[in-house]
């Protein structure tokens, strides 16, 4: 008997799930209808210039490349990532490595070499090549300009012009001692010149 109550919910409740799909699937087709149809619409009033980012028509293109030396820039950069007071004589250094065809990197890579970019200097001296310094014996400039002008000269009459060309070959002259403690003085000035490239 308990069946027997059951069936006219049991009806009720398969007319209504079919009722509720067969909706379902009409509103699915009639709405996919509706959003694959083009849809226009007037335009209202709308103030634009088309291509307005283009450039005016007077404007001029110019093939024409400048060349740079990009030399004193690296050289800048370099001693500026040391803190090196040289920093600001960049185009010097440039200018002296061509007057006496010299490598740009030998004098900065000395310059780092010996005194830490001209941060350990001998008091007066502007001798950031450690130039001419044999225990009390100093050479001294009166700026950093002088010594730049006349380190680069003499590297040129008496080391570069006498064969002595790589920073290994300098040393035996420039710093003789640094022969007996394994060529470091070289070693250095080698990693210097190569970070300069």
């Amino acid at each position: 008997m308990q069946t027997d109550n059951l069936k006219p919910y049991s009806l009720w409740l398969i007319s209504s799930w079919f009722g509720a799909s067969f909706t379902c699937l009409i509103f699915a087709i009639l709405f996919s209808f509706y959003l694959s149809s083009p849809k226009l619409s007037n335009p209202i009033n709308q103030n634009f210039k088309s291509y307005a980012a283009l450039p005016e028509t007077n404007s001029q293109v110019s093939e024409q490349i400048e060349r740079t030396d990009a030399r004193p820039k690296i050289i800048e950069g370099f001693f500026k990532k040391y803190h090196s007071p040289l920093s600001s004589f960049s185009e010097l250094f440039v200018g002296v490595a061509d007057k006496y065809d010299l490598n740009y990197r030998l004098l900065p890579a000395i310059a780092m070499q010996e005194s830490n970019g001209g941060k350990r200097v001998i008091a007066n001296s502007f001798n950031p090549f450690g130039f001419g310094i044999y225990g009390s014996s100093v050479i001294r400039f009166s700026s950093w300009e002088e010594s730049i002008e006349m380190v680069g000269r003499a590297l040129r009459e008496n080391y570069l012009n006498m064969g002595l060309n790589t920073p290994q070959k300098i040393m035996t002259k420039y710093t003789p001692p640094s022969l007996a403690k394994g060529g470091r003085w070289a070693k250095g000035v080698s990693v210097f010149m190569e970070e300069l490239r």
